[in-house]
């Protein structure tokens, strides 16, 4: 038997964007923190036990008003939540949506929202998406209106104002 030659990664460039989705799941979360689901919860919901809370969290089911939630969290924020606590919702926004570009094609939302395409097929009027040649598109400011409105501190903010 022939043993393997040791291959040893290439080092990483500082220069190289990361291919890492923005946003993560509730079970991403808890396995980067190495807490439980039920924190993670308690976290996007306000607070946890010792305080600890996001501030950018988003309902991405197709009836957010429903009892189901799909939440997506920034992961930036769950990398080192100190760094990014003074960003506003929009430069959040425009980390995820870069202002550059006008359309994202269905490929690219489904990424970065971590859904399937079925889900994003039932989200597309809400996107104001198309379909060109048989490729769904997404233009930035249909999916910037579903980021404001479908984050978790909209809900308190609306709360706040009723």
């Amino acid at each position: 038997m022939i043993p393997n030659p040791v291959i040893k990664p290439s080092p990483a460039s500082p220069a190289v964007k990361s291919n890492r989705a923005p946003l993560t799941t509730v079970d991403g979360v808890a396995m980067l923190i190495n807490k439980s689901i039920k924190t993670v919860y308690d976290r996007a919901d306000g607070g946890d036990a010792s305080g600890c809370g996001y501030q950018f969290v988003w309902n991405v089911a197709t009836n957010p008003k429903g009892k189901i939630r799909h939440l997506r969290f920034w992961v930036p924020e769950i990398d080192d939540p100190k760094a990014v606590a003074i960003l506003t919702l929009d430069e959040v926004i425009s980390q995820i949506l870069p202002v550059t570009r006008s359309e994202f094609p269905a490929g690219n939302v489904c990424k970065f929202l971590q859904i399937r395409p079925p889900t994003l097929a039932l989200l597309r009027s809400e996107l104001n998406g198309e379909v060109r040649r048989n490729s769904g598109y997404f233009p930035r400011a249909g999916l910037v209106k579903f980021f404001r409105s479908r984050w978790l501190g909209a809900a308190a903010v609306n709360q706040l104002n009723h």
